[in-house]
């Protein structure tokens, strides 16, 4: 028996929902040229609330009998792009995700990379509970990784805005 490739596993991956709003399309072609230096963003600039989502996700890993995630400043660096852009849009997406995805893995060795997404939760807890509950979201909680980035950033009425990506 044939199993299923990773491109489709990563396609109902991106399918399912990832918070109370739904996904568009329309993100721009990206600009990222892996020749030219690039300025990536280092784990000092971690903000607070990213260490501490960072933290309770590694906590529920290890209660399940999972690895702990290492945090990876290049992976960061895309998450926080992905964040700044939902936020200039004012909605969720997975918007060239494949782009993320392939340059992740250019720069990293990834072999497989998953992405959780949300907004519009008043707490760190709130965003977690609500992809605990999301089957798409769970499965990449609890998948196979070893690294991990998220970032959260407000928009200018203080809504935050949630990117995790996941790779092995």
């Amino acid at each position: 028996m044939k199993l299923a490739s990773p491109y489709l596993v990563l396609l109902l991956l991106l399918i399912t929902s990832c918070s109370k709003y739904e996904n568009f399309t329309g993100y721009e072609k990206s600009s990222d040229n892996l020749t030219s230096k690039v300025t990536l963003i280092s784990s000092d600039t971690h903000s607070t609330i990213e260490s501490e989502l960072f933290v309770m996700m590694n906590n529920y890993r290890a209660s399940i009998g999972l690895n702990k995630l290492e945090f990876e400043s290049s992976t960061y660096y895309y998450t926080g792009l992905h964040t700044n852009y939902m936020i200039d849009k004012g909605n969720i997406s997975h918007d060239k995700f494949s782009e993320r995805a392939e340059n992740i893995s250019k720069r990293t060795g990834a072999v497989f990379v998953a992405e959780n997404v949300a907004r519009n939760y008043d707490t760190l807890e709130a965003a977690f509970e609500a992809w605990l509950d999301s089957p798409g979201h769970r499965i990449n909680i609890e998948g196979d990784y070893t690294h991990s980035a998220i970032s959260i950033r407000p928009n200018s009425n203080g809504d935050l805005y949630f990117t995790q990506l996941f790779y092995r």
